[in-house]
């Protein structure tokens, strides 16, 4: 292999997800996935089969629509609880002694806790709305079975290019089978 440029028959670089800048290149008799920090090789004789699927990560869908309704409770809860936290704390300013003033400074701190929940609330629907786009987006995986051993190579979203990808390195691996 002088030139491996001339040799490869096709190539797929991941742009997104955990294998971002790493690529995967098919020769005539192998396939190379290369990254900055590794370099596996896989012969074609020892990969018995390849899969492609795309799935949508209903976890992180779940996570993602969990944090929109904590947050529309954030928000539903932060007035009522600061109006309340206010009117109380307007009547123990009347008698500051005691107890009354310690629950004047509690009331106090809970009239600023409510004012800080529509921010907090503003995070959790932003947060919640990434999950859940990053949820419905999915992931396309290639799998390649060896043997006794599985190795998948995955992209964020629905990847046609991966697709194409792996069904020219199933043509491959079914004429070298010949």
């Amino acid at each position: 292999m002088n030139d491996e440029s001339q040799l490869a028959l096709t190539r797929f670089d991941f742009r997104n997800g955990a294998l971002r800048g790493s690529q995967l290149i098919l020769y005539p008799r192998c396939l190379v996935h290369r990254s900055d920090a590794e370099l596996e090789t896989v012969p074609l004789a020892r990969v018995t089969a390849i899969k492609v699927s795309f799935k949508r990560e209903p976890r992180r869908l779940g996570w993602g629509i969990a944090c929109l309704i904590a947050a529309l409770l954030l928000l539903a809860v932060a007035s009522p609880l600061g109006s309340f936290a206010h009117t109380s704390a307007q009547e123990m300013a009347a008698n500051p002694q005691g107890v009354a003033r310690a629950l004047y400074g509690l009331l106090r701190f809970t009239e600023v806790l409510a004012a800080l929940l529509p921010a907090i609330a503003l995070g959790g629907v932003i947060g919640g709305a990434y999950l859940a786009v990053l949820g419905w987006r999915g992931s396309t995986t290639m799998t390649l079975s060896l043997g006794g051993s599985e190795r998948a190579y995955g992209a964020r979203g629905r990847d046609p290019r991966l697709l194409d990808f792996a069904e020219m390195a199933a043509e491959r691996l079914m004429t070298s089978a010949r």
